[in-house]
Parts: C-alpha cells; sequence; structure tokens
C-alpha cells in the first residue's frame, strides 16, 4: 500500500511538502501540487481519510443550506464556495430547504449531526434560526445572502433593501408612478422583506402612493408568477410598472403579462433581481439589479474557514455591491 513516502519521492519533493498538500493545499505552490497530484496517481496513494478525522477532529467538510436548486442564483453562488473550499482543502455539503422555514432547522442539526467543520447558510429568518439553534450550532456558521448588523455570526451579501430602493427609482425616473412589486413571500426570505423595505422607502421619498392592492406576496419561481400577475392587473387603477424580487418572477411576470394583451416595456416596465445567465437572453432582455453571487460564495467560504483557524473570532459582515444592469424591459412611462 503506498505512503506519502513513496508519493514524495516520485514527486521530488519532501515528505513535509506531501504532508501540506493533505492538510493545507492552499499553501502549497501550484507546480507543486500537480506534481504531488501526479504522483499519487502514478502510485496508487489514497489518502486515509478517517484517521485524519480521528487525529485531527475536523472532517474537512463545509454544510451548505440553500432555498432552492431551482433558480440559478444559489447554484452560481454554490460554485463560488465550492472553488475556494476546495482550493482549501475542503469539501461541501448541501442540503436544500425548499423555502420552508421549518425544514431548515431540520437540516442543519442534519448536517451538524455529520460533524461538518462550519456552516453557511441561506435561510428565511437568520436571526430566529440562530436563536433556535442556539443549543446545537458550536461550530463557524456565515451567513449568505444576507447581511445582518447584529448578527452573533458572520454574513455575506448585498445591502437587499438599497437594491430594493435602486430598482423602484429606476422605474420612478423613467416616470412611473403607479408601482408595483411581486415579492417573495416575506416569510420565507428576509431578503425579499429587505428589498420590499427599499421599495417603500424610495415610495415615501418621491411622494408617490404606496398602495397595498400594488405588492402581491407569492411563492418564489415561474410557475407562481401567474396569479400574482392576475391579482395586480385586475385592480381598479393597474400599475404602469412591476418590481420583481427575482429575476425568475420577473421573468414569469412578463410571460403572463402578454396573456392580457400587454407588451413589455410599451405597455409596462418590468424590473428583477438577481442578473441571472437568462435575463440577458430573454425578449425582452431584463432590466435587472446584478449580485456578485459568485463573488459572495466564495466569500462565505473564506470566513467560514478563515474563522476555523482563528478560533471562531469576532463575526464579520461583508456587504459587496450591486449594480442596476438596464437593458430593454424598462421605457420611459408614454
Amino acid at each position: 500500500m503506498a505512503t506519502i513516502r513513496d508519493v514524495a519521492r516520485i514527486a521530488e519533493v519532501s515528505i513535509a511538502s506531501v504532508s501540506r498538500f493533505i492538510n493545507a493545499p492552499e499553501k502549497v505552490r501550484q507546480k507543486t501540487r500537480e506534481k504531488i497530484r501526479t504522483a499519487m496517481d502514478q502510485c496508487g496513494y489514497r489518502f486515509n481519510y478517517a484517521a485524519k478525522v480521528l487525529s485531527t477532529r475536523r472532517t474537512q467538510t463545509i454544510g451548505l443550506v440553500i432555498p432552492t436548486i431551482t433558480n440559478t442564483v444559489f447554484a452560481e453562488s454554490t460554485r463560488g464556495l465550492q472553488d475556494e473550499a476546495t482550493l482549501r482543502g475542503y469539501q461541501v455539503l448541501m442540503v436544500n430547504a425548499d423555502y420552508d422555514p421549518a425544514a431548515e432547522g431540520r437540516l442543519i442539526r442534519h448536517l451538524l449531526e455529520r460533524q461538518v467543520d462550519a456552516l453557511v447558510m441561506t435561510v428565511s429568518n437568520p436571526m430566529g434560526t440562530i436563536a433556535g439553534l442556539a443549543d446545537a450550532i458550536n461550530v463557524p456558521a456565515v451567513f449568505l445572502f444576507s447581511t445582518l448588523p447584529d448578527a452573533p455570526v458572520s454574513n455575506v451579501g448585498i445591502n437587499n433593501e438599497r437594491g430594493g430602493y435602486d430598482a423602484t427609482a429606476h422605474l420612478a425616473d423613467l416616470g412611473h408612478e403607479r408601482i408595483a412589486m411581486l415579492a417573495g413571500r416575506f416569510v420565507s426570505s428576509d431578503r425579499s422583506r429587505h428589498r420590499y423595505e427599499g421599495y417603500r422607502r424610495c415610495l415615501e421619498e418621491r411622494g408617490l402612493e404606496h398602495d397595498p392592492a400594488l405588492v402581491v406576496e407569492t411563492p418564489f419561481g415561474l410557475e407562481h408568477c401567474r396569479e400574482g400577475v392576475a391579482r395586480l392587473m385586475d385592480t381598479p387603477n393597474p400599475p404602469t410598472a412591476i418590481f420583481a424580487s427575482n429575476d425568475l418572477m420577473a421573468i414569469g411576470a412578463m410571460g403572463e403579462l402578454r396573456s392580457f394583451g400587454l407588451s413589455v416595456p410599451q405597455d409596462i416596465s418590468v424590473v428583477g433581481f438577481d442578473d441571472v445567465t437568462m435575463a440577458s437572453y430573454v425578449a425582452p432582455r431584463l432590466t435587472t439589479i446584478r449580485q456578485p453571487v459568485y463573488e459572495m460564495g466564495r466569500r462565505a467560504a473564506q470566513m467560514a474557514i478563515g474563522a476555523l483557524s482563528q478560533n471562531n473570532g469576532e463575526p464579520r459582515r461583508l456587504i459587496l455591491d450591486h449594480e442596476l444592469v438596464v437593458r430593454e424591459s424598462t421605457a420611459s412611462l408614454r
């Protein structure tokens, strides 16, 4: 059975370098990493993972909780997190909560039972989740997509309230006064709630009426947009613009508006949130708020792994920049 001595001899590096590659690959130069991987394949070396767990009490895994696997924004953030974790010698164990607050706690406990070294979470109510699991969470934790100033754990994302404000302000700048919001359910997403708060603040600052009939909460996803759009368009004074909580909802709304004989943006403008890949390929191309989701996932992995080396350390809060991307789905009110 091949040993690290065999690997070192074939790769022409020191045993210490092989050991360092196994335990902290990010500390080994790329050229040396490649030589060691080639040597491992050549001699059939297999790392004894169980022995390492017993000796270090670490599993080299990060537990990841996401709300859904159907929205590519979470796929992209997961890719960023996994790329960074892999670089640092960690693997990612992912679970999907389906926007179900009750499922989140069960899944987090499941990950902790699997002895993950750290948690990265996108959950419906971050502060409530932490309070409800205070007895269980004994590893570094990071909230992803939520940036809360008073959170007892680290968090990384954008300023969702400001993003909601900027999306609404864009529509107001185009002359729209009846601006609706197609929102993901606030109980399922603090991000949606914060974007709504930005929407409300913009209306107030611009002196525009806040009509409760123009705010419709609906489950996330394309399939739920039909009813939400119908409710908005069946009001006595329908909106001339819609701000949707995410791009999938915005794209679904544009499709449903066609069934009402409305053209986007000639009859009604639509703004999304996230800037998923599909946003620039639909017709008309979607105006949206861009989140740097890959970078957010990468930074979350850095925070989680960094906290392990610092014996948890103080919680960090990282707010990345968002950007209004103006395309073809918005136009001046005629």
